[in-house]
């Protein structure tokens, strides 16, 4: 008995240290995995610290490079960039606005239509949406840029406009191809393939702003200086087999001077004369004497910016002469019941102001576009909505302001008529208001 209790005891003894060793051992194993899993925690909070500066200086660098392409489009739409040796940046940018259109519409007293009844003064009320969107591509290791967009209205040149519901309701719009050139730029000179906008310096009425020029465009100049530009165009398929083609250039100057900004400009472009031989009905020149009217047009254009103070003033003008007008009486684009010879009417002008003072801007306009003084087609069609599109003048005043940094209201009010009158002409004037709430993104 004494023995196994002796046993007993001395059991107890040695397994005491042991399982006092086991629980030190745990102890420290324990203490040595919490070490491990801090360390690795710290690791992972650094890895991560790590990533996100990583990140801030892409993104910073990211931004640096859209500001930089911001300021270089003088600010206008949103911008997004994608990190790609080939394509350096895309620039997307659009616009939607909404107008209320407005137009009275004058007769001369005692007139009547067709059917003998008399002719009334007409107003027309309507809604209309234009919507573009687009983006530009760059590739600045090669030197390229490519371009395209999308905007609402049919297939006529110089509008964008769809009107709400005009044949249906509740008919959807269309949407067509805007614009898409690809441009390849080179020292001070750029060489632009495609349709694309305006190349020229002019003002808002010698060519409408949705017009696109579709051929080639070469340039040369910077910001300041002497400046060129020079190209060919496809104007129109005339009888399936043959481009009738406009060929344009224009040679001029932007400076600086006390404090003003200056550009001055002089163009010439002319017309292929199958666009007139076998195309004229659709631009209603089918009254011209085709061996002899022709559309060869010079132009001078001038502008200046003049700081007052706050105020931010801009004059400009513009003066052009159709070379080519000739032919008899009633051989005109102002039809056949014009009473003057193309050469007696030849001439066309404009001078305008614009003024602006932090976001409020006015501005006032008078155009003389005399019969065949341009070719009508593509000049702005707002100032000739509801009369005719040459031989008419006429003032032109705005008021705009800009709500916030992308949207903006404005009102136009066009007030014209016939430059030379003449007895079988119906209209006697023509008021246009244009109110606009236009939002760019």
């Amino acid at each position: 008995m004494k023995k196994r209790f002796a046993a007993a005891v001395l059991s107890a003894c040695l397994a005491l240290p042991a399982v006092t060793l086991a629980a030190t051992i745990d102890e420290q194993i324990l203490k040595e995995l919490e070490f491990l899993r801090n360390k690795v925690q710290a690791q992972q909070e650094r890895i991560e610290a790590l990533e996100s500066g990583m990140d801030k200086k892409v993104e910073a660098k990211v931004e640096e490079k859209v500001a930089e392409k911001v300021k270089q489009s003088g600010g206008a739409g949103s911008k997004v960039a994608l990190a790609n040796e080939f394509i350096d940046q895309l620039t997307f940018k659009g616009d939607l606005r909404v107008r209320y259109d407005v137009r009275d519409k004058d007769y001369k007293s005692g007139r009547v239509d067709n059917a003998g009844d008399p002719l009334r003064d007409v107003t027309r009320e309507r809604f209309r949406t234009r919507f573009r969107a687009g983006g530009v591509w760059e590739n600045k290791a090669e030197s390229w840029q490519v371009g395209a967009g999308l905007a609402t209205g049919d297939d006529t040149a110089t509008s964008t406009n769809d009107t709400w519901s005009e044949n249906k309701v509740f008919e959807t719009g269309d949407i067509r191809l805007d614009y898409a050139y690809a441009k390849h730029k080179w020292h001070d000179y750029s060489f632009t393939l495609g349709q694309h906008e305006n190349p020229f310096e002019s003002s808002w009425v010698f060519w409408d702003s949705d017009a696109r020029f579709a051929g080639f465009t070469g340039q040369y100049g910077q910001k300041e200086g002497i400046f060129a530009t020079l190209g060919g165009y496809a104007a129109k398929l005339v009888d399936d087999d043959n481009t009738a083609t406009l060929v344009a250039g224009q040679l001029g100057y932007r400076g600086k001077a006390s404090g003003l900004k200056y550009t001055l400009a002089a163009g010439y472009h002319t017309y292929s004369t199958s666009l007139i031989n076998e195309g004229n009905a659709e631009f209603k020149l089918n009254a011209v004497d085709p061996d002899q009217y022709e559309l060869n047009i010079g132009d001078l254009y001038g502008k200046v910016a003049i700081p007052v103070g706050a105020v931010k003033l801009s004059l400009y003008g513009q003066i052009w002469q159709n070379f080519g007008a000739d032919g008899a009486i009633g051989q005109s684009q102002g039809g056949s019941s014009f009473p003057e010879e193309p050469e007696d009417a030849d001439m066309g002008w404009i001078l305008g102001v614009d003024a602006k003072y932090d976001a409020f801007k006015i501005g006032y306009a008078y155009a003389v576009i005399e019969a065949d003084s341009i070719f009508g087609y593509l000049t702005d069609s707002d100032f000739s909505d509801g009369l005719v599109s040459t031989n008419k003048q006429g003032h032109r005043v705005t008021l705009a302001y800009n709500l916030t940094k992308n949207l903006s209201a404005s009102a136009n009010w066009f007030a014209y008529e016939r430059e030379e009158d003449y007895a079988s002409a119906n209209e006697d004037e023509v008021d246009l208001y244009l109110f606009d709430l236009i939002y760019k993104f």
